[in-house]
């Protein structure tokens, strides 16, 4: 009998204790990192390091520079944003070289280019071996795009891959990303995945906003696919604004229709309106002076920010009539 309430007392002592564990865990804060792949809100996360930093609601000129950038002659100009690849030659640009080009003229923003609906064969996370399949989010080739290839960016292993690069970004001190191939859900093979892709912008969002010192002033800007903007109001709130290849200009010196200029910037407005930087950048691809004032004119008529250039993105285009200036900070 005695070995028998000795036996319910350490029950009734074990049950104690698992109710305690279970308490505890229910309370302990959760991690910072924000829970991938549901489109879960965070708290703001404060910026603790925007001293000097132009607004993104004060920027008035951009440009836009992937093949190669050379950030000296950036660093030459008025440009007050610069959306550049995050390394030259296969070579990381440091802390160092991303402050000296923010510095140098304009209190200018900085601005990491970001593939997220396409793996790129030349990025420092390609493996030897891989090929459509394996993995197996890895997709077909981008058939206008050499060395692209489309993703199930659905996929947590591809997601998880796209987070370590990030990391780099932010340990690199740049201001923000530009966020390419959103528009990968318009895609066939991604037929029904445009909530995936929602919800992978905003977990990338809150995931930079939480581990980058900008904290929310961390820019998240988004190029093309405006037409989310139209059943994802929240979408255009998370996001600092968005860029638009082609409103006004096809590569290389085709107009747009009137019809299609209209259509686009119904929706792009969306974005003027309700995104956090209400920031609308227009990039047309011209080298036409006719063109290019077609571009500039009508862009800046809308309030967005207008920047023309050739297709390749290799170079800073300096258009007569419409040079950078360096706007004082209001």
């Amino acid at each position: 009998m005695l070995q028998q309430r000795r036996r319910q007392r350490l029950f009734n002592i074990l049950i104690i204790v698992l109710m305690m564990m279970s308490i505890t865990a229910c309370t302990t804060t959760p991690s910072e990192e924000p829970e991938k792949g549901t489109g879960m809100v965070l708290p703001p996360n404060p910026s603790t390091n925007t001293a000097g930093r132009r607004p993104w609601n004060d920027i008035h000129n951009w440009v836009y520079w992937l093949d190669t950038p050379n950030l000296q002659q950036i660093a030459a100009t008025n440009f007050e944003l610069a959306v550049i690849d995050y390394s030259a030659n296969n070579t990381v640009f440091s802390a160092q070289q991303i402050t000296a080009l923010r510095q140098a003229t304009c209190q200018r923003r900085v601005v990491a280019y970001l593939s997220i609906g396409e793996a790129e064969s030349y990025r420092p996370y390609w493996q030897a071996g891989w090929q459509t399949g394996n993995p197996s989010w890895l997709g077909t080739p981008d058939v206008n795009w050499a060395k692209n290839y489309w993703v199930n960016y659905w996929d947590p292993a591809w997601q998880q891959t796209i987070y370590h690069y990030l990391d780099a970004i932010i340990a690199a001190g740049f201001d923000g990303i530009y966020l390419d191939r959103v528009d990968a859900y318009q895609e066939h093979y991604a037929a029904g995945h445009e909530n995936d892709m929602v919800n992978f912008v905003t977990n990338i969002a809150q995931y930079a906003r939480t581990h980058s010192p900008l904290g929310d002033d961390f820019g998240i800007i988004v190029q093309n696919a405006e037409g989310l903007a139209v059943n994802h109001p929240d979408y255009v709130h998370l996001v600092t604004g968005i860029g638009r290849e082609e409103v006004y200009v096809k590569a290389m010196n085709k107009p747009t229709s009137d019809a299609a200029r209209a259509r686009t910037e119904q929706r792009l407005d969306l974005f003027r309106q309700g995104s956090r930087g209400q920031l609308v950048l227009t990039v047309d691809y011209t080298d036409q002076a006719d063109l290019v004032s077609e571009a500039y004119e009508q862009s800046q008529a809308k309030g967005y920010v207008p920047y023309a250039t050739t297709v390749n993105l290799n170079h800073i285009q300096t258009n007569a009539d419409y040079e950078p200036d360096c706007n004082p900070l209001t």
